[in-house]
């Protein structure tokens, strides 16, 4: 049956995942790919992966609601540089640490995002397992110096000594250097180090990651002073080209949060201007990979979100927990999330790609303008999905048994939520819609790489009763009771054969409603029964049904003897159900 299915709902396709061009840095400044186009990064932080028990109880699923709510192309890792070179076991992702990053880069570029590798914590204290005892803290090399100093050369972040992350980015870096997706962070937050200590440092970083990626993007954090530094002429600008300058910046404590108030964001954005400007004079880009949390409070959201719109500077939110909440298996955004959202909306917008314009939502078969739920439905219009990108969903796009509700950064939400992505071109997407009840009017969204359409209004009903046809039709998608397909001999030659009369056949159809067994959101195990029987007609002429339910995603069976007095050849074919019927000029042919 699932084979049916990607026949009737897709003619030949060819797969094609999320092409990721190389980045690197305009003389002005600006992020562009290999084709010259600018490049808006965009996303957020995955800060608990070089700590605790690595950020292990992340899922697929979390990871599909970040895009599809959050309008982003990059995701920050942070690594553990001890834990990277000892390849230490992750007790609740029962893996070794390197096997676990790679496994979180292929699942943020599965989603559409450039993964931006931080070298974070550099103590050996294993992650722990799921029950959070005895935990690593994110400082835990602090902590460990402050318990035992003479720990402290080895497992001080501070940038004093740079063993353990020289080795983990010689590691790295070749393991990835022909990865166009992966970005480098090279350390954060030094601290403590005179300008000129912290240039020596950051130059065998860089030189280090480029002895496998001579063009690599790098983004270079400094100690809170040495790009003033810079910038006042005192230190000499770092000798390389495609660096980005990454800063923090965040809003000052308030109440029972807690956070350090980055004294740049200090008389916004006077003391700001003159680093950006300079930088990006000067042919580096410059990035927020640091801001937000539990003071995201305004106007310091708008200031971020709009500074970095009109500079073109890349953000990168700290608190992926601060943005989305989670009840079971459904993600929605915060208060927090819908105005980071709708900023991050806006910054990919600035670039040179068009918005995605719907021009038509039905019924995948038929083309009525009319949806229901758990129905497949076409999205037809423009711009709808990366230039060059048409593919149906495969097994790596699913988690578990659940469907995708996003292929290469394209989403659709009807009646306000997400609805499961079958296949993608740039000119028609399908999708199953969720089974949630929707009547009346009901909003279609598409989202295709940050970028969102205006809204559809689409007339819904409790049923959008229609049959799968053929090659588009007229002839209803059909089998014999052996397996085989029904239709004329000419339709698919060796392996299509009329009905005979008297005979029971099945048929395959589409947006009937509700079943006797409810059908859970997202999940591609579907069955239950239809009550009352749908009447079929062929040849007008009222046809025997024996059973009516779902026998796989979206897709019904209906068993069906075909009256023995019908005559050879094509036959008209309907289906009633609660007062609707199938689309018209549907066939059915017969032979004695």
């Amino acid at each position: 049956m699932k084979l049916l299915l990607a026949i009737l709902l897709a003619a030949p396709l060819h797969a094609q995942t999320t092409t990721f061009l190389p980045l690197h840095v305009a003389s002005d400044g600006i992020i562009v790919d290999s084709s010259g186009k600018p490049v808006f990064l965009r996303g957020l932080n995955r800060s608990s992966t070089g700590s605790g028990n690595a950020d292990a109880a992340a899922t697929d699923v979390e990871y599909a609601a970040q895009n599809q709510l959050l309008s982003m192309n990059l995701v920050r890792i942070f690594v553990n540089a001890t834990w990277w070179n000892t390849n230490v076991q992750v007790p609740i992702g029962s893996v070794a640490y390197q096997t676990y990053i790679d496994t979180l880069i292929q699942r943020a570029k599965k989603y559409g995002n450039y993964v931006l590798i931080l070298k974070a914590g550099q103590f050996p204290d294993a992650p722990c397992s799921a029950s959070g005892a005895n935990c690593p803290a994110p400082n835990q090399g602090d902590l460990n110096c402050q318990a035992t100093p003479s720990v402290c050369a080895a497992q001080s972040t501070n940038g004093t000594n740079i063993d353990a992350a020289l080795a983990f980015w010689d590691s790295f870096a070749q393991k990835y250097a022909a990865d166009p997706a992966v970005l480098y962070d090279t350390w954060e937050n030094m601290s403590g180090l005179d300008a000129g200590t912290w240039s020596d440092d950051e130059g065998q970083l860089i030189a280090t990651i480029r002895t496998y990626n001579p063009q690599a993007l790098i983004f270079v954090e400094d100690v809170g002073t040495a790009f003033e530094s810079i910038a006042a002429g005192t230190v000499p600008d770092l000798a390389w080209s495609n660096i980005v300058w990454n800063f923090h910046l965040y809003n000052a404590s308030s109440g029972s949060c807690t956070e350090p108030a980055s004294p740049r964001y200090a008389n916004w954005p006077q003391s700001f201007d003159e680093l950006v400007s300079y930088a990006q004079q000067n042919g580096h880009a410059v990035a927020i990979t640091e801001w937000g949390g539990c003071n995201d409070i305004e106007p310091y959201n708008t200031n971020i979100t709009s500074y970095a719109k009109t500079h073109a500077i890349a953000l990168c939110y700290f608190d992926n927990t601060n943005l989305i909440a989670s009840s079971g298996s459904t993600y929605q955004l915060t208060a927090t999330g819908t105005r980071v959202a709708q900023a991050y909306t806006a910054i990919a917008a600035g670039g040179t790609a068009s918005a995605p314009a719907i021009t038509l939502v039905a019924n995948a078969e038929g083309d009525v303008p009319s949806i229901a739920p758990n129905t497949w439905v076409e999205v037809k219009g423009t711009n709808l999905a990366p230039a060059g990108d048409s593919r149906i969903w495969q097994g790596s796009d699913f988690f578990g048994s659940r469907m995708p509700d996003q292929l290469d950064g394209v989403s659709v939400t009807v009646n306000g939520k997400a609805a499961f992505v079958y296949y993608i071109s740039p000119t028609q997407v399908n999708i199953l819609t969720p089974p949630d009840a929707m009547l009346g009017p009901v909003a279609v969204q598409l989202t295709n790489g940050g970028l969102a359409s205006a809204t559809a209004m689409v007339p819904a009903q409790a049923q959008a009763p229609s049959f799968f046809v053929f090659n588009g039709g007229p002839y209803v998608a059909a089998e014999h009771a052996n397996g085989s397909f029904l239709g004329p001999a000419s339709l698919f030659p060796g392996y299509t054969t009329p009905a005979q009369p008297g005979e029971t056949v099945m048929l395959y159809a589409n947006g009937f409603g509700a079943t006797s067994t409810p059908v859970v959101s997202g999940s591609a195990a579907q069955t239950g029964t239809l009550s009352p029987l749908p009447a079929i007609k062929i040849g007008g002429l009222a046809a025997m049904v024996s059973f009516a339910g779902l026998v796989a995603t979206g897709e019904f069976q209906f068993n069906v003897v075909v009256p023995a007095s019908l005559a050879d050849g094509d036959q008209p074919i309907t289906a009633t159900y609660n007062g609707l019927s199938t689309q018209a000029g549907t066939l059915i042919t017969v032979h004695h």
